[in-house]
């Protein structure tokens, strides 16, 4: 299977935030959302201007075989600018399960070296057993992990340095 990042550009930001839509779907599950009348699940599309704008914020669509499989918006963490840090992960269902996920964060992990973390919602724990196993396969059990708040929401940060 070949798995490729390429980095989004700008003229492909409506792709994204396509893309985006069926992760706020998928995140319904943990968050309560409710669908709103008319059928779409809505965000706030400026949120991801800063991956145009920011130098340290990087977004990526991984591709399988020359088919969009899903994205990973990489970033410096607003508060702690020397942690590496994937605010949004995304895999189209029809590739989980296949190892893709993981193949994505060592091509990352290799790609952007030194100090990281994975923030992960206290209540999914599909997506928690996920990352330790993909951290695990990095760097063994040489990484710290404690609930935290990010913003408003309580959230597992795995951390630890490549």
């Amino acid at each position: 299977m070949d798995i490729e990042l390429r980095e989004i550009r700008q003229s492909q930001q409506s792709v994204l935030e396509n893309l985006f839509s069926y992760y706020v779907y998928d995140m319904t599950e943990f968050m309560g959302w409710s669908i709103p009348e008319n059928g779409q699940f809505i965000f706030d599309k400026n949120t991801l201007t800063s991956y145009w704008n920011q130098e340290d914020h990087i977004p990526y669509f991984i591709y399988i075989e020359n088919e969009i499989a899903g994205f990973a918006l990489l970033r410096r963490y607003p508060q702690c600018k020397n942690t590496w840090d994937i605010e949004q992960f995304f895999i189209l269902r029809k590739f989980k399960g296949q190892g893709v996920g993981k193949q994505v964060f060592h091509k990352l992990t290799s790609k952007y070296r030194g100090q990281w973390q994975i923030r992960v919602l206290k209540q999914n724990t599909a997506a928690m057993m996920f990352w330790i196993a993909a951290v695990e396969s990095v760097v063994r059990k040489k990484y710290h992990m404690e609930l935290d708040i990010d913003i408003d929401l309580e959230m597992h940060f795995v951390r630890f340095c490549i």
